[in-house]
This record gives structure tokens, sequence and C-alpha cells, in this order.
């Protein structure tokens, strides 16, 4: 009788458990997601990448690399064509981006429009080869919507163009401005949502 009576006992402290930690997931979702896209916030952003700068510092220097992108005209799409659509954007490229990147990169919203993605262990040249990747994806897609949005790009990897946090942002906004200039006021690269998501390889470096 005394055994059964621990087993139910534990049983109890079991479940009280699961449910703390059920409690904490939420909570951490609440704190760490953002609510549109389910993507990780700036908040998340900012603590990831502080970590795997002192990650890198400590093993001898190993390379990562940080990416922004943001919605061309976003301000435009909203007042064109509404909120709902500006949302469905948003969500499209949270999308997008998480099929575009390997399942351990982290892929973050931190602005309203903004985006960005810290790619582990990936240096200068490569995050060079993905960025010609996904604008090649984008020039790609199919047109099958009344309206287009263009994506502005840029990278800084680290060591090479910055050591610390705000020289790696710094670097990655002034890329990503570059890629905006470039594309000037022509034909945007995106079809717009309601097109069937497109289906990057996984697993991309």
């Amino acid at each position: 009788m005394e055994l059964q009576s621990d087993i139910a006992t534990l049983q109890r402290e079991n479940e009280s458990l699961r449910r703390e930690i059920a409690k904490l997931e939420n909570l951490r979702a609440l704190t760490y997601r953002d609510g549109l896209t389910g993507l990780w916030n700036r908040r998340y952003f900012a603590e990831r990448l502080g970590a795997e700068l002192s990650r890198s510092r400590r093993a001898s220097h190993r390379p990562f690399t940080v990416m922004l992108l943001d919605v061309n005209d976003f301000h435009v799409i909203n007042k064109s064509h509404g909120p709902t659509e500006g949302d469905l954007v948003l969500r499209w490229v949270a999308e997008f981006l998480e099929k575009s990147v390997r399942a351990h990169d982290v892929c973050c919203r931190i602005e309203a429009d903004e985006f960005a993605v810290i790619l582990a262990d990936m240096a200068k040249p490569v995050s060079h080869c993905l960025l010609a990747r996904l604008r090649d994806k984008l020039a790609t897609l199919s047109v099958r919507a009344p309206f287009f949005f263009g994506l502005s790009l840029g990278t800084a990897s680290f060591p090479e163009q910055g050591t610390t946090f705000d020289a790696l942002v710094r670097m990655a906004e002034e890329s990503r401005f570059e890629d905006k200039r470039r594309q000037g006021s022509g034909p945007s690269n995106v079809p717009p949502p309601g097109d069937p998501s497109p289906t990057p390889r996984s697993g991309n470096t």
C-alpha cells in the first residue's frame, strides 16, 4: 500500500511538473515569438545574435552571417491593398524564409516589414551564394495574382565585416540598402500572396 501511495504521489508531481513546463513554453512563445508570422521576434534576435557573437569569439572567430531583408514600399501595399493583404505578404515572406534556409538557422521578424536571419557557421563567400540563390528563386516564381511586391536583401559576415552587434547589423543594413538601390523603381521581384508558396530546397548553405 505504501508503494502504491508513493507511485500515486509521483504521478501527481509529474503531472504538475508537465503543467508548469507547458506554462513556461506558452510564456516563452509570448515573449519571443511574433504573433503574426510565428517567427522569432526582435528581442530573441538580439539575444541570439549576442550569444552567437560570444560563441564565435570563443571558437577562434568561427564565422557566421546575419541576413536582413525587408519588403519594398510596404506602406504602399497597405495603402493600396489594405492591411489584410499586407499581413498576407508578411506571412508569405516568413514562410519563404523558413523554406529557403537551413533548419538550424534563426528566422526573425524584427520590425513591421523587416526580417533577419542568423546563419550559423556560414562564411562570407557562402552567404553571397545564398543571396544569389534567393534572388534567383524570387525572380523565377510564377505570376498568378494582381499585384507584385519586392524584397531587398543584404548580409554581413563575422568576422570580416564586423565583430560587434552594432557593426554587423549596420553592415547588413548597408548591404540591404544597396540591393534596394539596385532594384530602383523597376518591376518588383515577388508575386503577391495568394500564389502557392514556393518550395525551395531544404538544407541550403
